[in-house]
């Protein structure tokens, strides 16, 4: 099953080609990007009279009431949109919420979208800030270490014979 994930922009987990990545912010990075932008929802970016607040508690009641108006059916047919194309969703802006105080409407957005539907969109783990954390929230990729080993070959004597036990 397909899932929906928030990060930033310059996340380097993006590049891999694994996600459709979609901006919510109100314009695109003017910096260059690994990969394709599949396209922005305006409809999560904060409205204008929200740009300069930034404290949480203030800027998530209005936000939420913005995002009632815009309404789940709205975002849910949206998300789908980006969903058929195969592959998990990023929805991305520009904050690192890995620095200690540091938050965004991503994070915003996903509270809004739990307490609407009841499903939780993730922080998709940024491996270039990614600091062990007891608890968090973070999806972290495979280390090699867990990956499946290889089988180790089986030596093989020539005419069907044992090897000698060492």
């Amino acid at each position: 099953m397909l899932k929906i994930y928030t990060s930033r922009y310059q996340n380097p987990e993006l590049s891999n080609g694994s996600y459709t990545v979609v901006g919510i912010t109100r314009g695109a990075p003017k910096f260059p990007l690994r990969y394709v932008l599949a396209g922005n929802i305006i409809e999560i970016a904060p409205p204008g009279y929200l740009f300069n607040e930034y404290d949480r508690t203030r800027f998530t009641r209005p936000y939420f009431a913005n995002m009632d108006r815009v309404g789940v059916a709205r975002i849910r047919s949206i998300l789908n949109q980006y969903l058929a194309l195969g592959k998990d969703v990023v929805l991305c802006c520009y904050e690192d919420v890995t620095k200690p105080g540091e938050w965004c409407h991503r994070l915003v957005f996903a509270e809004w979208w739990k307490a609407r539907t009841g499903e939780t969109i993730e922080e998709l783990q940024d491996p270039s800030t990614y600091k062990a954390k007891q608890g968090s929230s973070l999806i972290l990729p495979k280390k090699e270490s867990e990956k499946p080993k290889e089988p180790e070959p089986e030596q093989l004597s020539l005419f069907g014979l044992q090897p000698p036990i060492a």
